[in-house]
């Protein structure tokens, strides 16, 4: 990690190391383990200069030779994966196993879905009176978080740079270091330095120059819904197109005629993968009445085997959150539950003092919460699950719509029509049936609907997102 103690910016294939210094903490330790620093807007002009001039001649590279780079940038991250994984570990207190498969394994998955989806995209279309042709928009800027930030840079990076983009990347703060390797990847893939450009900095500074500079085509955002409304508001005022994927509320709809252990212990990892912090996290844990004191009696002894600790260790189930200010946050919202009424089924709704050091929080479960409760209503983003009980199917769906999110849902059944039916009346963007798993669908569009944001990754819809389209008539 020494190597990477001070994360840079690369532009132009060239390292700037400029800006007030951000330190970079170790949420297990809680020790400084590098830096980064404040690029500004000065940088950001740097960069998107460079993407502009790479532009020209990336744009005229065959789609072939373009998805050659995907796959070759795809091999190298599995040869240096156990490195990447580190990185992530370190930075953000995913536990090892989890890192190796979510942000090793499964971004080397979507460079070559990517490459693929390029190799298949219908880059001319003849429809009735005329032939459409698509073409790369031009500069994209990149802007993504910490939760699972080497997934988040690769399937945005992929898909533009599959449809001839250049890209200016600004990483989370407290993520920078990973984002340094992948770009270094990029490049010894074979990628002109200059079509994949890096800037660091925070997103009040750095990526707010980012959103709002007027060269650009598309700004392509993840983070929160507050956030991401900052960001389209930058992006409009040049009449830059986005793509913001924003919070989630995600409903684990469980049917009554459900395999019921299989699915409780389903929803119970997809809500707390990663403690918690995933925008598609079910969060909502939906389950017959009748059927509540067993599906609780069945979380109690989940939740017994959960390990919390280092995250350097394969045996950590759980590492801590990601920050003291994340930590906070979420045993805020664990407080307000049981204000509110909140019976909790397990966990403390209180920080981990077990453990000497680390922003840790026992997976926490809450029943008997009224519809309109925070931790109902609004995202956590922590290893927090809520219990909402329902009679009829009719109520399950209502419940699992009345979120202003639609990132996510989950329906478990024993009846695959039924739960195909379910399916398609959650007003949501994805929908997973008995626990097919988002990092086993790489070319599966991504995003949401209502506040958890518009437009799509991941791939033929995510690859268009970065295309022009012209209409020939002859």
């Amino acid at each position: 990690m020494s190597e990477y103690a001070n994360a840079v910016s690369i532009i132009g294939g060239k390292r700037f190391n400029e800006g007030t210094r951000i330190d970079v903490i170790d949420p297990f330790t809680e020790n400084i383990i590098g830096e980064t620093h404040e690029s500004g807007s000065n940088t950001v002009d740097l960069a998107v200069t460079s993407a502009g001039t790479a532009f020209r001649e990336w744009s005229r590279t065959s789609v072939s030779d373009r998805a050659d780079i995907l796959e070759r940038a795809a091999d190298l991250l599995e040869q240096r994966s156990e490195e990447v994984a580190s990185i992530v570990t370190r930075e953000m207190g995913m536990p090892i196993a989890l890192s190796t498969v979510t942000q090793a394994q499964l971004p080397a998955s979507v460079l070559r879905a990517a490459a693929a989806t390029a190799r298949r995209f219908p880059w001319t279309e003849d429809i009735a009176g005329a032939q459409l042709q698509r073409r790369a928009s031009g500069i994209v800027g990149a802007i993504t978080p910490w939760n699972m930030p080497v997934h988040q840079i690769v399937a945005k990076v992929s898909a533009a740079l599959a449809a001839g983009c250049s890209v200016v990347l600004k990483p989370s703060e407290t993520t920078p270091f990973d984002a340094v390797k992948i770009v270094e990847i990029f490049i010894d893939a074979g990628l002109p330095p200059g079509a994949f450009n890096l800037v660091q900095g925070t997103g009040q500074i750095t990526g707010a120059a980012l959103a709002g500079h007027p060269d650009l085509a598309h700004v392509s955002f993840t983070g929160s819904v507050g956030a991401g409304r900052t960001v389209a508001g930058l992006a409009a005022r040049t009449l830059t197109r986005a793509t913001l994927e924003l919070g989630g509320k995600s409903p684990a709809l469980i049917l009554a005629d459900a395999d019921m252990e299989k699915a409780v212990a389903g929803a119970w990892n997809s809500g707390l993968v990663n403690s918690g912090q995933a925008c598609n996290a079910t969060s909502r844990m939906l389950i017959p009445h009748d059927r509540a004191h067993e599906i609780e009696s069945m979380i109690s002894e989940l939740a017994e085997k959960v390990v919390l600790g280092d995250p350097t260790d394969p045996s950590t189930t759980h590492g801590p959150l990601a920050s003291k200010r994340q930590l906070d946050r979420v045993v805020d919202y664990a407080q307000s539950a049981l204000a509110e009424g909140g019976r909790l089924v397990s966990g403390t709704a209180k920080p981990d003092s077990g453990l000497r050091t680390g922003h840790f929080m026992a997976p926490t479960v809450f029943a008997d919460l009224a519809p309109t409760a925070r931790a109902v209503c609004e995202e956590i983003f922590g290893p927090v699950i809520v219990l909402q009980t329902y009679r009829t199917l009719d109520e399950a769906m209502n419940l699992a719509n009345d979120s202003e999110y639609g990132l996510s849902a989950e329906v478990w059944s024993g009846n695959p029509q039924t739960a195909a039916e379910v399916a398609s009346k959650l007003h949501v963007g994805q929908v997973k049936i008995n626990g097919v798993r988002t990092r086993e669908r790489p070319a599966v569009p991504f995003g949401g609907v209502k506040n958890s944001g518009y437009g799509r990754e991941l791939g033929t819809l995510g690859l268009s997102e970065f295309t022009d389209v012209t209409a020939v008539m002859a």
